[in-house]
């Protein structure tokens, strides 16, 4: 045969099996409908397992695998449809409006570019400043404020990890994000020159943000400070001619600093990416971010069958990131894998609600982060 004559009888194979799957997916549909009837689970292992193992034991030794693969797609594809058919439509309460002039919760102190977030997510209200970001999360969930503001990501350094891990270890709900340029200036006592510096202080992930002038400066001795704008406070309140800081112009000139050079980030477009979080689940108009973390089995193709779900039902991914697992969940379940996902929806979408559903039956570790305009 010919190249044109293969590809006729590959197209007339595909054709039927088009026809094949749909008559599959009617059926499929005829199962969950015997299933809600009769109050049964959409997902049985054995029933899985027993198709899984005929499939290998009826292919040859090079196509096992892959036979098996395709038909754990195709029963995943299955899966959400039944799920889609069955699964109970819960609804999620929530609060659609913010809280008029709220107290805020921040890291640091004023000038702090987490003061910065605050202001641009709240025009009005009352801004606490707390010494660690625990606190801060901890004063949301206690209720001794509305919100809380706290840097997640930055364009340069990546993930501020610590934050992402007090987010699973409180019950605290996303409701909003923001961006900040972070234009880090180095600013020190005015007199000072660029070279009279030779200890330079700044937050752990600034510092990294500056990694390119530092190494162009081997005479300077970094040390991390909480905080930026607290690095530039101490500065100011020290006569030493040899102290320098990274932080915000407007941070600078806020401590009565003189800017010694602008803009020593690495990336000239370097931004930090804050999240606001309330005690309740906050939702309001033009949310189209759901957040979840969630882990999975240590097995082959546990992540990719994990995507099918979100695949087929046609939401798609804006983060996935692998994280480790909480304590008391890694004791149970040793050999699973967390991953922290954000993906395209609504909570008003039932779809979403019955993947949220279903992914808390189905998984040994589930939360719902938050539903938010990303």
């Amino acid at each position: 045969m010919d190249l044109g004559e293969i590809r006729k009888k590959i197209d007339k194979i595909d054709d039927e099996m088009l026809d094949l799957f749909l008559e599959r997916m009617d059926l499929a549909t005829e199962v969950a409908k015997y299933k809600a009837a009769n109050n049964m689970v959409v997902f049985q292992h054995d029933r899985e397992k027993f198709i899984i193992d005929n499939v290998k034991e009826n292919s040859p030794d090079e196509l096992r695998k892959s036979a098996a693969f395709l038909f754990m797609n195709i029963m995943d594809i299955s899966k959400v449809s039944q799920i889609n058919a069955i699964t109970p439509d819960t609804e999620i309460p929530y609060t659609p409006i913010a809280k008029d002039r709220p107290s805020v919760a921040v890291q640091g102190i004023e000038g702090a570019y987490g003061h910065t977030a605050a202001k641009q997510l709240f025009g009005s209200g009352s801004i606490s400043f707390y010494a660690a970001f625990h606190e801060v999360y901890e004063a949301v969930e206690n209720g001794d404020v509305d919100y809380g503001v706290i840097p997640v990501e930055n364009s340069t350094a990546g993930e501020v990890t610590v934050n992402m891990e007090l987010l699973e270890r409180h019950r605290v709900y996303i409701c909003r994000t923001t961006t900040v340029e972070c234009a880090h200036v180095l600013a020190a006592r005015k007199g000072v020159s660029e070279g009279d510096i030779k200890i330079l202080f700044g937050h752990e992930q600034a510092i990294r943000q500056c990694e390119s002038y530092i190494e162009a400066h081997p005479q300077l001795t970094v040390i991390p400070y909480h905080n930026n704008a607290a690095a530039a406070k101490m500065v100011a309140e020290n006569p030493s001619a040899e102290l320098g800081c990274i932080c915000s112009s407007e941070c600078a000139e806020m401590h009565g600093l003189n800017i010694i050079r602008k803009q020593i980030a690495s990336d000239p477009n370097n931004c930090t990416r804050f999240i606001c979080f309330a005690r309740n689940v906050e939702v309001y108009d033009g949310a189209d971010t759901v957040a979840v973390s969630l882990s999975i089995p240590n097995i082959s193709g546990a992540l990719y069958r994990l995507l099918t779900k979100f695949a087929v039902n046609g939401f798609s991914m804006s983060k996935i990131q692998s994280k480790p697992l909480p304590l008391d969940v890694r004791k149970n379940f040793p050999d699973d894998y967390m991953f922290y996902i954000e993906f395209t929806g609504s909570i008003g979408d039932p779809r979403v609600r019955k993947l949220l559903r279903n992914l808390g039956d189905e998984l040994n570790y589930f939360k719902f982060h938050g539903n938010f305009k990303r």
